[in-house]
């Protein structure tokens, strides 16, 4: 008993000593990126140069000149980068499996709880903090060679990573969302907090009638999520079948135990999960991080398992 109430701290210890190894080894490799995002929240303009802070993690063994998937990472509200790498697994899934993570960090001086602003007008537009996820990349491919692209978003940081994959499907080969909101759309006047509660109150595809693509996407959403309800999934779920249908392609649905899958022929482009006993949370990781798990559902897992199938990994199912 006395083990387990020292559990969360020798957690937290691990990760800060992974982290300072990593950094010691030069196996992270720190950046600073600059981009214009708009400074008012519901006003794309006037614009603003800010600079944000980057960590790219090189595995041991895969030289900089060797080409290799690379995996973003976006963290969600109260976390930092390097740590929720960690905490999460994913930097142990990228030495297993052989790519590189980039981790861009929120600045308090664009949200004091390190939230990215997702919900911006300039984001749901492709715009504003979607940029730093691009500069982050253009920075990364500076200084290592790039295969296939992939993004990964808890909470604030899915939904980031959600607009990435509509906004800019071109630049990415597979998203995962965890817990993340759906699209509000170009001009929408819905209050994202009571979105992220109750789920939109109009129709989900409104805010994609204008958007022509989106990349393979997963989405996981816990079924005792109370930060954002799970109807967000759902109606993300519906946005992306929306702007794949439009676009001509016919899907195959297979239903899952806890969700479904659809195909575009052989290709997978959508997967979602509802998971069990899951609340606001990465789950089933090293833990010693905010809102990173120990128990429950293997996250990691489950979104590496889909970046294989889609090809980031170099392997199509």
């Amino acid at each position: 008993m006395k083990w387990l109430s020292l559990r969360p701290q020798w957690q937290r210890l691990r990760n800060w000593l992974a982290k300072r190894l990593g950094l010691w080894r030069g196996r992270w490799l720190r950046m600073e990126v600059q981009a214009q995002v708009a400074r008012w929240t519901w006003w794309p303009w006037p614009w603003a140069q800010g600079h944000w802070d980057c960590a790219l993690y090189r595995p041991a063994g895969l030289a900089d000149g060797d080409e290799a998937p690379l995996v973003v990472l976006l963290h969600g509200c109260g976390q930092h980068a390097m740590e929720f790498a960690h905490a999460s697994g994913l930097v142990a899934a990228a030495d297993r499996e052989r790519f590189r993570l980039l981790c861009p960090e929120q600045r308090e001086r664009a949200n004091a709880w390190r939230c990215w602003n997702w919900f911006h007008p300039p984001a749901q537009n492709g715009q504003g903090e979607l940029h730093v996820v691009l500069h982050a990349l253009e920075a990364a491919a500076a200084q290592v060679r790039v295969s296939q692209v992939a993004a990964v978003g808890l909470s604030a940081g899915g939904g980031l990573a959600a607009l990435l994959a509509f906004h800019h499907a071109a630049r990415f080969d597979a998203v995962v969302t965890v817990a993340a909101p759906p699209l509000l759309g170009r001009a929408s006047l819905q209050d994202p907090r009571k979105v992220m509660k109750e789920g939109l109150a109009i129709s989900p595809t409104i805010a994609t009638l204008l958007i022509e693509r989106c990349a393979p996407l997963l989405v996981l959403h816990g079924a005792d999520d109370d930060v954002v309800a799970p109807r967000c999934a759902e109606q993300l779920v519906a946005q992306a079948l929306h702007v794949w249908k439009r676009a001509g392609g016919e899907l195959a649905r297979t239903a899952l135990d806890d969700g479904a899958e659809y195909r575009a022929g052989e290709r997978l482009v959508l997967r979602q999960r509802l998971l069990p006993g899951l609340a606001h949370a990465w789950s089933g990781a090293p833990g010693g991080h905010a809102y990173v798990l120990n128990d429950g559902p293997p996250l990691t897992l489950l979104a590496t398992t889909f970046l294989r199938e889609t090809g980031v990994f170099g392997v199509v199912r």
